[in-house]
């Protein structure tokens, strides 16, 4: 590894650093959603500890903040799933435990038998990534000597302790519901596809491709890979709405508007890569003549331009709190007509001729995407 890249990522940690303690202070930010998630498990924590060691005066109550810490998830929905989880890789770590010592004649032997069990148990798919406690809690019972009755039903008490308490402070304590930030990234990816349609309208009027390191083709590949972890942040959003106390009407029909216009730009971002590919990506390759005739380019960049006028709109208007207004859809029928009569009459070669139609083709599927 070079010197320079040593620094680079220093760099980039620090700059990652201070963003994120920038943002803390800004509501529905992963930032401070991060920062809220860090309190309650630490209070979670003590809380844990206070009441295994102060009220219920456990030995050793290791287990109850371990856990409580552990389910403070960034949803309700997710902490109740692990701290189930968890209580199940807990026992089954206990019951490995207690039957490997009980049949076999030594501590190593116990291991030997009981660690390999285990792993293989936490590989169940429904344990999910709490399956880690199996093999953990067998292994240290197995190692302290701890399989005796009355403290395999301590250790079960504190994790059922621990992951009830954690339940409950992340159900409790400003329960999380994720939907603004979604609702930002959402917005983010779609003025991304408008900037480099514009782009690329600009350059089909002026005949000027996009050459050089960040081709439209290379951009649009890069929206849509950014898209996959918009769907993640969707997906969170929805899940922090179920079992949340705190779900409001408005929560949901917000929601419901930004799975609209996810996939919104889902469609238009498919049809923006195809138009990229053809224009200066893969696709381009196929076709003989990449050349357009120039009232041909004026006509296509027109209709373009219409086309990411309403869709801006449409966009707008999903992702506002107020009511929903029609989009004026005629100007981009309007401006697709012309170009559709400019491809039929003009007069050029075959391989011309050949590309315009293909440009057609992707320019209709733009503003049809529009409608669906």
């Amino acid at each position: 590894m070079m010197w320079h890249e040593v620094r680079d990522g220093v760099a980039d940690d620090l700059r990652g650093a201070w963003h994120f303690t920038r943002d803390v202070p800004r509501t529905g930010t992963w930032a401070q959603e991060t920062a809220v998630q860090a309190l309650k498990a630490a209070i979670a924590a003590v809380l844990a500890w206070f009441v295994a060691a102060y009220v219920l005066t456990l030995p050793q109550p290791y287990l109850a903040p371990w856990a409580a810490l552990a389910v403070v998830r960034p949803t309700v929905h997710w902490s109740v799933l692990t701290g189930l989880r968890q209580m199940a890789a807990v026992g089954f770590g206990v019951l490995v435990a207690v039957l490997a010592v009980t049949v076999t004649p030594g501590k190593e032997l116990a291991l030997a038998v009981g660690v390999p069990i285990a792993f293989l148990v936490s590989c169940w798919p429904r344990l999910s990534d709490q399956g880690l406690y199996v093999p953990f809690t067998a292994l240290f019972m197995i190692a302290v000597d701890s399989v005796e009755e009355p403290f395999v039903l301590v250790r079960l008490l504190e994790t059922a302790l621990g992951a009830g308490i954690g339940m409950g402070v992340n159900l409790l304590i400003k329960p999380p519901a994720r939907v603004l930030s979604v609702g930002g990234r959402i917005r983010h990816d779609g003025n991304a596809t408008v900037d480099l349609l514009r782009e690329i309208a600009a350059g089909v009027r002026e005949d000027a491709g996009h050459e050089g390191a960040r081709t439209w083709s290379a951009e649009a590949r890069r929206i849509s890979d950014r898209a996959a972890e918009t769907r993640s942040a969707l997906h969170r959003a929805h899940d922090s709405l179920r079992l949340n106390p705190q779900t409001t009407r408005e929560q949901t029909d917000a929601l419901d508007r930004f799975n609209a216009a996810f996939e919104l730009n889902q469609r238009v971002g498919r049809s923006t890569r195809a138009l990229a590919d053809l224009l200066d990506g893969p696709a381009r390759v196929a076709v003989p003549d990449h050349s357009l005739d120039p009232a041909y380019r004026r006509d296509c960049a027109t209709a373009l331009d219409a086309a990411i006028d309403a869709y801006e709109q449409e966009l707008g208007s999903l992702l506002s709190l107020r009511d929903r207004e029609p989009v004026d859809l005629d100007p981009a029928d309007a401006a697709l007509e012309a170009l559709e009569r400019r491809t039929h009459t003009v007069d050029t070669d075959g391989p011309t001729t050949e590309m315009q139609a293909t440009v057609l083709v992707a320019v209709r599927r733009l503003r049809s995407d529009l409608d669906s």
